[in-house]
C-alpha cells in the first residue's frame, strides 16, 4: 500500500509540474504575442519617420552639351510640357501622383489632382 501511495504522490507531483510548465508556456506565448504586436507597431513608427525626397517635375528637355555650355543669365530653353499639363510628383524617384501649381502668398505649392493606384493601396 505504501508503494501505491508513493506512486500516486509522485504522479501528482509530475502532473503538477507539467501543469505549471503549461501555464508558463501559455504565459510566454501571450507575452510573445504582445511583444510581437508592439514590435510591429514600432517598426511602422520607424518606417513612418524615414525621410523622403519629393520632386516635382515641371517638364523635360533634351539639349546638346554645346547648348548647355552657352547658357548665361537670361538664357531660355523650352520644356516638353504645356502650361495645362499636370506636373509629375515623385517620392524618392518613383512617380506617386500628379498635381498642379498653386500660389500661396509668395510661395509655390502643389495641389494633388490624382494619386497613383499602387500608392493608394499602401495606405
Amino acid at each position: 500500500m505504501n508503494k501505491l501511495k508513493k506512486k500516486d504522490n509522485s504522479e501528482d507531483m509530475s502532473n503538477s509540474i507539467k501543469n505549471n510548465e503549461n501555464i508558463k508556456n501559455e504565459k510566454n506565448f501571450e507575452e510573445q504575442k504582445s511583444i510581437s504586436a508592439e514590435a510591429i507597431i514600432n517598426k511602422k513608427e520607424i518606417i513612418f519617420d524615414i525621410p523622403m525626397n519629393i520632386t516635382i517635375e515641371l517638364g523635360r528637355s533634351k539639349i546638346k552639351i554645346k547648348e548647355l555650355l552657352n547658357f548665361s543669365e537670361g538664357s531660355m530653353f523650352f520644356l516638353n510640357t504645356k502650361k495645362e499639363d499636370p506636373l509629375k510628383i515623385f517620392a524618392n524617384g518613383k512617380l506617386i501622383a500628379l498635381g498642379e501649381i498653386v500660389m500661396s502668398e509668395n510661395t509655390y505649392g502643389i495641389r494633388i489632382i490624382s494619386i497613383k493606384n499602387s500608392f493608394n493601396t499602401m495606405n
